[in-house]
């Protein structure tokens, strides 16, 4: 395993280059301490909700952390947090920003995506630890990688990035640390039954709310206007005529 180096923080795991950075952690989970973020700046086959793909050009911030969390607490808990804690660090550099939180696993600056959420539990013991990955457009090239910039926009603009609300953008140990500091604070509320602390913080920046849905999972479609986030973490989803169906996972969420 790389060694982390001496200029770096002791808990930073840096490689050159790999194909995701949650694979690589959860390959090498036994080895790592609580708290270790694998951080790569060349990420070649990164991965997204479900099957779907997830491309990084340079200045793309993707990193995955080792957390301990209680096998009990569920995963969309755990991604709904991690949102959380990308706005709080991103303002933290940026303080007159508003980040936003996208059910499920998405953060959004300016009505744009500015990052995304992969949380995933080792198959087969070790469940009360948790791999948390985070890619966060921190200065992206995105002319470096056009079909990075594809997949980013689900061909429809170009996503927002933290360098256009704190020029220079922060160095990525800066926000690494950031992030790090606020992933174990958050996931330990969670670990002592805190979710209802952190469930009206999301509230308020829930980026759905209002807006026009459709959600697609399990081979069942759902058409209408979300309407919050109810206490188990769900999305509301208020159909025509008045009535709200709860929807707890999605293949596919399209806006508008």
């Amino acid at each position: 395993m790389p060694a982390a180096s001496s200029a770096r923080p002791g808990w930073l795991i840096e490689l050159a280059t790999c194909s995701s950075t949650n694979s690589w952690a959860l390959d090498h989970l036994r080895e790592l301490a609580d708290g270790a973020c694998v951080w790569t700046e060349h990420q070649t086959a990164g991965r997204g909700r479900g099957t779907r793909r997830w491309l990084a050009p340079a200045g793309v911030l993707t990193a995955s952390f080792v957390v301990p969390v209680p096998a009990q607490v569920p995963v969309t808990y755990l991604s709904l947090c991690a949102g959380l804690v990308i706005a709080h660090a991103v303002e933290d550099h940026a303080p007159t920003a508003t980040v936003q939180v996208k059910w499920p696993n998405d953060c959004y600056l300016s009505g744009r995506k500015l990052a995304g959420v992969l949380c995933e539990r080792p198959a087969g013991g070790a469940a009360d630890r948790v791999v948390i990955g985070i890619g966060l457009n921190l200065d992206p090239r995105w002319e470096q990688s056009p079909e990075a910039l594809l997949f980013a926009t689900d061909r429809a603009q170009v996503p927002a990035s933290v360098v256009e609300i704190c020029d220079p953008a922060p160095a990525p140990i800066a926000m690494l640390t950031s992030l790090r500091r606020y992933l174990l604070e958050s996931t330990g509320l969670l670990a002592a039954g805190g979710w209802k602390h952190l469930l009206p913080q999301l509230r308020q920046r829930d980026w759905l709310s209002g807006q026009r849905v459709r959600v697609e999972s399990a081979g069942e479609r759902v058409d209408g206007v979300a309407d919050g986030i109810d206490d188990a973490g769900r999305l509301l989803v208020r159909l025509t005529g008045g009535a709200t169906r709860t929807v707890s996972s999605a293949e596919s969420l399209t806006v508008g």
